[in-house]
Order: C-alpha cells, then sequence, then structure tokens
C-alpha cells in the first residue's frame, strides 16, 4: 500500500473503510496505523516476523469486519476495537509459535496451554496500547506538520522542542535570531494541534 496525504472530508475515515473499494482511505489508515500496529506487536514480545503476521493477519480482519461496522461512542471507541483485533492477532501469533515448538520438540502441544502461554506472555493490554496509541497520533501529525512548513522552520522545532537545545545553541546552529525559534515553536504547536485534532476525527474520538 502506498503513503495518501491526509485530507479533510466530511466522511470519517473509518466510514469511508466501511466501503472496501476506497483505496485511498484504506492505504490511508495502512500508512497511520501500520507502525503503531508493528511496534505494540513487538513491545508484546513478538518477533519481526510475528509482528509482520500480527499486522496482516489485523488487515484481513478488518476487511471482514469494516463492512458492517458501525461506530457507536456508547460501545467505546474504535482504537478499543482495533485493540481487541490485534489483540487477538497476537494471541494466534503466540498459539502458532508455541505450536511449531511443540512440535518440534515435544510432538504437539494442547490448544488451552498455548492459549494461556500467550495471555501470560501479554498483559497490561489497554495501558500500553493507550501509550502507543498517543505516540503514534503524535508522531502522524508532526509527520504531516513537517510536509507543510520549511526544512528551516522544522529543524528549529526539532533542536529547541523534540532535542531540547537551548534558544542559545539553535540560534548559532541555525543562525538565527532567538525571537524566530519562539515563533517556530508557538507556530508548529499550533499546527501539531490542529492535526492531532483532524486524526482524532477521522477516528471517531
Amino acid at each position: 500500500m502506498t503513503t495518501v496525504r491526509h485530507q479533510l472530508t466530511h466522511e470519517s475515515l473509518l466510514e469511508r473503510m466501511q466501503n472496501l473499494y476506497d483505496t485511498e482511505a484504506w492505504d490511508r489508515f495502512y500508512a497511520t496505523y501500520r507502525g503503531l500496529i508493528l511496534s505494540y506487536a513487538r513491545r508484546k514480545g513478538c518477533t519481526d516476523q510475528m509482528a509482520q503476521d500480527v499486522l496482516q493477519e489485523t488487515l484481513i480482519t478488518l476487511t471482514r469486519k469494516m463492512p458492517t461496522f458501525r461506530y457507536d461512542r456508547m460501545k467505546g471507541r474504535f482504537r478499543g476495537f482495533l485493540l481487541m483485533v490485534v489483540k487477538s492477532r497476537i494471541i494466534d501469533a503466540y498459539r502458532r509459535e508455541k505450536k511449531h515448538v511443540d512440535m518440534a520438540f515435544r510432538g504437539g502441544g494442547d490448544g488451552d496451554a498455548l492459549t494461556v502461554a500467550g495471555e501470560n506472555v501479554v498483559n497490561d493490554w489497554e495501558t500500553e496500547w493507550d501509550r502507543e496509541w498517543e505516540h503514534n497520533l503524535l508522531m502522524q501529525a508532526l509527520n504531516r506538520v513537517r510536509d507543510r512548513i520549511s526544512r528551516h522552520i522544522y529543524e528549529s522545532f526539532r533542536l529547541y522542542v523534540l532535542e531540547r537545545k537551548s534558544a542559545d545553541h539553535v540560534s548559532a546552529a541555525l543562525d538565527i535570531p532567538k525571537d524566530n525559534i519562539y515563533e517556530h515553536r508557538r507556530r508548529v504547536i499550533s499546527m501539531l494541534r490542529d492535526e492531532v485534532a483532524a486524526i482524532r476525527r477521522d477516528m471517531g474520538e
């Protein structure tokens, strides 16, 4: 799938994803949440191959569920629904991994034991998922803002805000007045807030 630049629409991304032929919507979802799913699976102890399997199986599950998906705020946010899907796929990945080990060294394994093993390895699902979700949201917003500003402004923001260099250091490194640095920070933070809000609306939050 290819990366698609964010565009504001009257329909949310979730609504558009109900149409499996809306490749732009599905590409945008993939570009935005691929890193989140891979990172979360690895944080839960998955190998790179297991994490890739989790990602692909999650996408397959979503293509089955999204055509009839109806967002209901009273039943929770989409992030919770996506967590349930990803969680199931991670446990499946551990189940397959343990089955392969059992077959190689013990000649088989018990299905219930496999599930329990997966549950024991991966716990505290929601707290870590929310943390990863918010980090991914901020990084996606930052990527979108970076595409809309000059390299000079982004470097000023990166050094002063992200790397926490002093204003004197940034001023000397980029040869710009300190007042410009403060203005760059204000401008980028304002744009980030707008992008974060746009992404939240897209996902029904």
